[in-house]
């Protein structure tokens, strides 16, 4: 599955059949930009397709955590230290009316974590970081920029459909004689229904 792929067919849905770039209502480079555009909010909606996992050396002596991935969008899990046991969830409020000094206690390996409530990327560890610990972290990545040519990895190549409809939704949207808004709805609909429901037709 190329970004070519899915603008020729998006190009047939939307009825933009010239026969040659010169006479195209929208050019190919706009195009591309949708299909990335598409990507991303593929991203959004189906975060778990887009997840990997890294290993992330912890800020040594404190709880409070952040994954700077520059490709993260969002903390899902923190597996294990790196090479070790493995980290179990822990209530945050619970630990703070319990254990109100638990930010305090000694550091040593992690056993616990919690997500920071209202960051998608920080998070708490339990009990504060050593030097040195590498913990392996689950997130959602941002989806790569691609060319036309380029074989698009992010995503199998059953989720073309929704990727067509993307760029549909997006290309009707525009502010111009073309414009056919209800035709975006279905189109914004459709992808938004293929992503959730994981079909690819």
């Amino acid at each position: 599955m190329t970004p070519q792929d899915i603008i020729k067919q998006a190009r047939f849905i939307t009825n933009d059949a010239g026969t040659s770039a010169a006479i195209y209502r929208q050019d190919d480079p706009e195009l591309l930009t949708y299909v990335n555009e598409g990507l991303k909010e593929a991203a959004i909606i189906r975060p778990e397709l887009f997840s990997t996992v890294g290993d992330m050396t912890c800020t040594a002596g404190q709880c409070e955590q952040a994954i700077t991935f520059l490709d993260a969008i969002q903390l899902l899990d923190v597996l294990c230290i790196h090479g070790g046991t493995a980290l179990t969830p822990f209530d945050r409020a619970t630990m703070d009316q319990f254990r109100p000094g638990w930010r305090t206690d000694p550091a040593g390996p992690a056993q616990n974590w919690a997500p920071l409530n209202g960051d998608p990327l920080q998070f708490f560890i339990y009990p504060r970081a050593p030097v040195g610990q590498v913990l392996d972290v689950r997130y959602v990545r941002n989806p790569g920029v691609y060319a036309l040519g380029d074989t698009i990895s992010d995503l199998p190549a059953s989720y073309l459909p929704a990727l067509v409809w993307a760029v549909v939704y997006l290309a009707e949207s525009k502010d111009d004689e073309h414009v056919l808004s209800q035709r975006a709805i279905m189109a914004r609909q459709r992808f938004v229904e293929i992503m959730k429901g994981g079909v690819g037709a």
